[in-house]
C-alpha cells in the first residue's frame, strides 16, 4: 500500500512509527542479550560479519568504549543491532510499522528495514560512511556542542557571529527536540559559540565525538558516498520512511542517493520528522537500537505520542503490554467496518440477504464469544471475514476498498497469522 511512500489518502490510518537510533547511542555490550536469546537476531549479526569480513558480535560485545566510538566501527555496529532488533521484533509480533524514521545513521537503518537497501549492502555502506566522515576532518580540528534551549533562533544567530569572528565553519547540525539542538564545526568556532552561550546563561555541553557531523566540513564525503550508493540496487520502500533533510517521506527509491548524500552536510531536522508523525496521526513509536535517546526526544517534543525503546527487556515488555491493551477486538472491528461502508445497492431483498442477515450472524457470534469470555477461533474468524466480505460485495464496495478494509482489519486486530494462508478473494 505504501510503495510510493507519499502517504496521501493513507495517513489517516497511521498509528505506529518505528524509530532507528543514530550515532552516539552506542555502548559496549549492546545487543548481547537479544543475540543470546533470539535466532533471528543472531543470524543478522552473522550476516553483518560476513558482509564486512569482521566479527560484528565481538565489535559490539567486547570492544572498549573508545574502540566502539570510532566512527567507522560505530556506524555498522549500530545499524546491525538496530536491524537485528527490528527483524526479531517483527518476526515475533508480525507488526509492521505505518511509517519509519531514523536519526542520521538511523535513516540508513530505517531504509534497510523498509527493504530499500539490502542489509549486506547497508552494513558496508555504513562502514564506508563512517570511514569517509572520520577522514574528512583531521582529529582535534572539529567539535560538536549540545545546547539545551527552546530558543533555536538565538543559537543560529550565535553560530553566524562566531563564524564571522573565527572564519571557521559552525552551524546547527541537529534539531533534536524542542529543548535541544547540536552545533558542529571547527574547534575555535564551536568554542566561541559555547562562550557566547555561557554569557547568555544557556546550558551547553561538548560531545565526546571526534568528527563534526552534518555541517559543511563534511563536503568531501558527498561524492564518495554518492559513488557507494550508486553501486547498490535500491528497491521501493515497503512503508514510508522520513528524510532528515526534508522532514517528509521519500517519494521513491530514486530519492535515496540525493537525500542521503545531502544529509551528511545538512542539519538533521529530527523535530520536523517528529512534527510530521504527530500531524499525521501517529499514536505510539518504537525505538530500535542502543539506548533510548529518540524516546527521550519524543517525550520532550510531543509527550502525547508514547514511545518505547526495545534496547532493554523491560522496554520490550512495556510496548507488548501497550499493544495488547490497544489491539481492537476482532468482532467489534468487523461490525464497525460493516456499518461504515457506503451502500450503493438499491435492491431491498438483496440488501436484507446480503447485508442485514450476515451482520446479524456476526453480532450473534460476537455475543456468544463475549458470554464465553474468549476470542474467535481461526475458523470463526474466517467465517466472520467471509460474512463481512459478503456485506461489502452486496453494498457494491469497490475491490480496492475491500482490499484496504481487509488489510486494516487484519492489521488492527493482529490476526495476520490466522489469514496467512487464506485467499480472501475466495471467501
Amino acid at each position: 500500500m505504501f510503495a510510493n511512500a507519499d502517504l496521501r489518502g493513507n495517513f489517516g490510518m497511521i498509528k505506529r512509527a518505528y524509530l532507528f537510533s543514530g550515532q552516539g547511542s552506542q555502548y559496549p555490550g549492546m545487543g548481547r542479550d537479544i543475540v543470546g536469546s533470539d535466532a533471528v537476531a543472531a543470524a543478522t549479526f552473522a550476516e553483518a560479519s560476513e558482509a564486512l569480513g569482521l566479527d560484528v558480535e565481538a565489535l559490539c560485545f567486547d570492544s572498549s568504549a573508545e574502540e566502539l566510538a570510532q566512527t567507522a566501527n560505530t556506524q555498522p555496529a549500530i545499524l546491525t543491532y538496530s536491524v537485528a532488533l527490528y527483524r526479531a521484533w517483527t518476526a515475533r509480533t508480525g507488526i509492521a510499522p505505518d511509517v519509519a524514521a531514523g536519526h542520521s545513521l538511523g535513516e540508513i537503518s530505517a531504509l534497510t528495514a523498509a527493504g530499500v537497501l539490502p542489509f549486506a549492502d547497508a552494513v558496508r555502506l555504513a562502514r564506508r560512511r563512517g570511514q569517509l566522515m572520520q577522514e574528512a576532518v583531521p582529529a582535534g580540528r572539529g567539535l560538536m556542542l549540545a545546547v539545551q534551549t527552546r530558543d533555536h533562533t538565538t543559537v543560529q544567530e550565535l553560530c553566524e557571529r562566531a563564524a564571522d569572528d573565527t572564519h571557521e565553519v559552525v552551524s546547527i547540525s541537529n534539531y533534536n527536540s524542542n529543548t535541544q539542538v547540536v552545533v558542529a564545526g571547527g574547534r575555535s568556532a564551536v568554542l566561541a559559540v559555547q562562550d557566547k552561550l555561557d554569557a547568555a546563561d544557556i546550558r551547553s555541553v561538548l560531545l565526546n565525538v571526534s568528527v563534526p557531523f552534518h555541517c559543511a566540513l563534511m563536503e568531501d564525503v558527498v561524492e564518495p558516498l554518492r559513488e557507494e550508493l550508486g553501486r547498490i540496487i535500491l528497491s521501493e520502500p515497503a512503508f514510508p520512511v522520513l528524510s532528515n533533510v526534508t522532514g517528509r517521506p521519500y517519494g521513491s527509491a530514486a530519492d535515496v542517493t540525493g537525500l542521503l548524500t545531502r544529509q551528511v552536510v545538512e542539519p538533521v531536522r529530527w523535530t520536523d520528522d517528529l512534527r510530521h508523525l504527530r500531524m499525521n496521526g501517529v499514536t505510539f513509536a518504537v525505538e530500535f537500537g542502543p539506548g533510548d535517546t529518540l524516546t527521550k526526544f519524543m517525550r520532550h517534543t510531543y509527550s502525547d505520542i508514547r514511545s518505547f525503546s526495545l534496547d532493554k527487556p523491560e522496554g520490550r515488555r512495556d510496548v507488548e503490554r501497550m499493544i495488547e491493551r490497544t489491539t481492537y477486538p476482532f468482532v467489534p472491528r468487523a461490525l464497525g467496518m460493516a456499518v461504515a461502508t457506503r451502500n450503493t445497492n438499491p435492491d431491498n431483498a438483496a440488501y436484507t440477504a446480503g447485508v442485514i442477515e450476515p451482520y446479524q450472524r456476526i453480532r450473534r457470534l460476537g455475543a456468544e464469544l463475549e458470554r464465553e469470555g474468549r476470542t474467535p477461533t481461526p475458523d470463526e474468524a474466517r467465517t466472520i471475514l467471509a460474512l463481512l466480505l459478503t456485506i461489502f460485495r452486496t453494498k457494491g464496495v469497490s475491490q480496492a476498498e475491500q482490499d484496504e478494509r481487509v488489510e486494516e482489519l487484519i492489521r488492527d486486530t493482529r490476526t495476520a497469522e490466522i489469514f496467512a494462508d487464506v485467499d480472501v478473494t475466495g471467501l
